[in-house]
């Protein structure tokens, strides 16, 4: 199995992966550390929630698109919606969503591109963050944002199925990365909610319910059983496994602090060839 590292640079934390950056990818999940946000988005608060100081933000993003030494295109970010819209996006795109919220791609759960130097990237504080990375003939990249509602809509097997449409990548070829999310520990589902998730993922809900009427709910599991139906191989998946809501060092946490809180960012991008220009 893949495994992510924890680095840090220009003050800021994050998990990556020396063995994608081999292949010619840079995929980041970052921490909230080092940053210049006060409580409660106390550091590097990525995301442009309400109450928040909008140049903070914007000097945040700087400082990780920095330390991750992103680029030369500005990263290209969506308004999620728990939906599963994917979209394709180009150098035509970039910096949408990056530099204020207003202008995030619409309605948009998920970014696919294949022009490099042009980061994508997802918001989180619970709700799990994945990267995808193609290593085929066709060099693609995807970040995905993966709730409860996106599992039980199978927006993982979409994403790879669009991948496979858009540019004929085999699901063999396909890498994915699981950032920090919201742990079975302190994710508990109930209801309706549990029952549906229960019938789909049996073994990503806890053995002992919290009650009749409660379980704990596991997004890694999750999401890993429908990227191996998928037809991603269980050996191309790396998984942190770090709770967001137990680590609040670490990590925001949208239901370990009532929303009240920041987003982290994770970002993936095609590194451009040396002495070559990007023109897609």
């Amino acid at each position: 199995m893949t495994a992510m590292v924890l680095g840090h640079r220009h003050g800021a934390a994050f998990w990556h992966l020396p063995s994608w950056e081999r292949l010619g990818y840079r995929a980041f999940f970052f921490l909230r550390t080092g940053g210049v946000s006060r409580a409660p988005f106390r550091s590097l608060n990525l995301g442009f929630t309400p109450g928040e100081v909008v140049e903070k933000v914007q000097a945040n993003r700087l400082t990780a698109f920095r330390a991750a030494k992103l680029g030369p295109a500005a990263p290209v970010l969506g308004q999620q919606v728990h939906g599963t819209r994917l979209r394709v996006v180009s150098l035509r795109s970039q910096g949408r969503g990056w530099h204020c919220g207003d202008d995030a791609l619409p309605g948009t759960d998920g970014l696919l591109t294949i022009a490099p130097g042009l980061p994508v990237g997802v918001a989180t504080a619970d709700c799990l963050p994945v990267l995808l990375a193609a290593t085929g003939k066709v060099r693609a990249v995807a970040a995905v944002h993966v709730g409860w509602r996106g599992l039980a809509a199978d927006i993982l097997t979409l994403a790879v199925k669009k991948l496979s449409r858009q540019w004929h990548i085999a699901p063999s070829q396909v890498r994915a990365a699981l950032g920090p999310a919201i742990g079975p520990q302190a994710f508990v589902v109930r209801g309706e909610v549990l029952a549906l998730l229960r019938a789909k993922y049996p073994a990503a809900v806890g053995e002992k319910p919290r009650g009749a009427r409660t379980a704990g709910f596991d997004l890694w599991q999750a999401a890993q059983t429908q990227l191996e139906k998928a037809g991603v191989s269980g050996k191309n998946i790396a998984v942190t496994r770090e709770c967001t809501a137990s680590h609040p060092a670490r990590y925001f946490s949208h239901r370990r602090d009532l929303g009240q809180t920041g987003r982290m960012l994770a970002l993936i991008q095609i590194q451009v060839p040396k002495g070559r220009k990007n023109k897609n």
